[in-house]
């Protein structure tokens, strides 16, 4: 996820990080290994989003469906949060696959589980070797960041609502700060845009759009967003929006 700026507000940081361009964000890695397509992920910057996503996942890929099995235990969140933020389920449910495997990869397994133990110095509001509540710095469903976010360390991020509705409030400002920042975005690249700055910073990928990277170029496997569209893709095929 992205690093929100040092402040003890619950939701100021993001003003502060958005509006702060020499402040460095770091990506914060993924304890998961990405799901292996049949073949490469296809690179989706130059084609518009027509409502639908591609996948080169098999439709019934076992690991998908384990995953499938256990989003459909938070259907209602998820769909509700789509309606809120105006993000599509598919594009929940592909991060949420990303993350955790919808709590299956975390210890332990479920809402309350973490992910991301291996071990990293101090940064952003942490000052000791470790969090004090014990290891995992991914926290929840959508693995918010234990050092970047307060909500982390002081809200309920084991709460499945808590933690989806985090997530999107991440996804929201981001979209807004690309609509003032990149406005020559068409409507894929500003998704790609707002998945890939959940994980490696919204001041970092806009420099990787001003540099004429590939939007992923600072994100965790340099796939991210790739990633969590094509697993978005596969959970349309089984009838999130």
């Amino acid at each position: 996820m992205e690093r929100p700026g040092q402040n003890s507000s619950r939701y100021s940081w993001f003003f502060k990080i958005f509006g702060n361009p020499r402040e460095e964000i770091e990506t914060s890695p993924t304890t998961l290994t990405p799901i292996k397509p049949k073949k490469p992920v296809k690179n989706f910057i130059d084609k518009p989003i027509a409502g639908n996503f591609e996948t080169t996942l098999s439709r019934n890929n076992q690991t998908m469906l384990a995953q499938l099995s256990s989003a459909r235990k938070y259907q209602t969140i998820i769909k509700d949060a789509s309606r809120r933020f105006n993000i599509k389920s598919s594009v929940i449910c592909g991060m949420g696959s990303r993350e955790s495997h919808w709590g299956m990869a975390l210890k332990p397994k479920g809402p309350s589980g973490r992910g991301d133990f291996a071990r990293r110095r101090p940064r952003g509001n942490r000052r000791g070797a470790e969090p004090p509540d014990g290891g995992g710095y991914g926290r929840g469903l959508m693995q918010i960041d234990y050092d970047w976010h307060e909500f982390a360390r002081t809200g309920k991020w084991y709460d499945p609502r808590e933690n989806i509705i985090y997530a999107c409030t991440v996804l929201d400002r981001a979209r807004k700060f690309f609509d003032k920042k990149a406005q020559g975005l068409n409507e894929e690249q500003k998704l790609r845009a707002m998945i890939a700055a959940y994980n490696g910073g919204a001041t970092a990928t806009l420099r990787s759009i001003k540099a004429g990277d590939d939007i992923d170029a600072r994100t965790t496997g340099l796939d991210y967003s790739k990633d969590v569209l094509n697993r978005s893709g596969w959970f349309q095929l089984h009838g999130w929006d």
